[in-house]
């Protein structure tokens, strides 16, 4: 019985704007690239709309598990704000091998991480560090409810786009961590309290902010945290009824 051949090793796709891919797309550019793979704005030739394309290195997802697994995933969650609106997923050849890709919406925004380092100090003021962490808290929840859950929110992983005076994020990168439990939620919930604790600066900044962000992030003590806000319900809550003690 032959064996089966080994995935191909590929660390770059390298694909150059114009260039065709799966018979009906143009790439743009590249505008992510991670250990998974490499994601790409294109351009679907026949309406001229914008998509996205995660492009699997295949030694990556070798029986694309990945891929579908992300699939079932972000259709599981399609009607989740916060969540990147999947399509469908494509072969296309890269240097003579087979790969799959997974089409997407193309979303507007910045990662987090680069926004807030284009403020004043490298940081966010607590009144809009707290409006970012709301509607973060927000979309979580949604996934909470369907009994999901994303295990890789970080500050990398969030798209942010002011509209009016709030913002518009979409949550992209789930990480595969097997099937819903209680304790994967909850790391959402730390991580997503990171998130204000990075938006307001860190270790650097974090003794002088605002008691009210100083209660939530509760020096990133994983403990009391989740005491005080054991669901993302309670957190989302808890921003909607507080009330300021300190001037901003």
């Amino acid at each position: 019985m032959a064996r089966k051949k080994a995935p191909a090793r590929i660390d770059t796709f390298n694909l150059r704007p114009g260039r065709k891919i799966g018979g009906r797309y143009e790439v743009i550019r590249q505008i992510g690239k991670g250990t998974e793979g490499e994601v790409y704005q294109i351009l679907e030739t026949d309406t001229k709309i914008y998509r996205a394309a995660k492009i699997y290195y295949p030694h990556r997802d070798p029986d694309n598990r990945s891929t579908i697994w992300h699939a079932r995933k972000l259709n599981t969650l399609r009607h989740c704000p916060i969540v990147l609106q999947y399509h469908h997923t494509e072969v296309i050849r890269v240097r003579g091998d087979k790969v799959r890709c997974l089409i997407s919406d193309l979303c507007e925004g910045d990662q987090i991480e680069r926004w807030v380092m284009r403020h004043p100090q490298r940081r966010l003021d607590p009144l809009r560090a707290m409006l970012v962490l709301y509607h973060l808290a927000r979309g979580i929840e949604a996934i909470h409810a369907l009994g999901e859950y994303h295990a890789d929110v970080h500050t990398q992983n969030i798209l942010i786009q002011p509209v009016g005076v709030g913002f518009e994020l979409t949550l992209v990168d789930f990480y595969n961590w097997g099937k819903p439990a209680r304790y994967k939620q909850q790391q959402d919930i730390y991580d997503t309290v990171r998130v204000l604790y990075e938006c307001v600066g860190g270790r650097r900044h974090y003794a002088a902010s605002p008691p009210e962000v100083r209660h939530i992030c509760a020096g990133m003590q994983r403990k009391l945290i989740l005491k005080r806000f054991p669901t993302m319900s309670k957190l989302r809550r808890h921003l909607e009824t507080f009330k300021w003690e300190t001037m901003l």
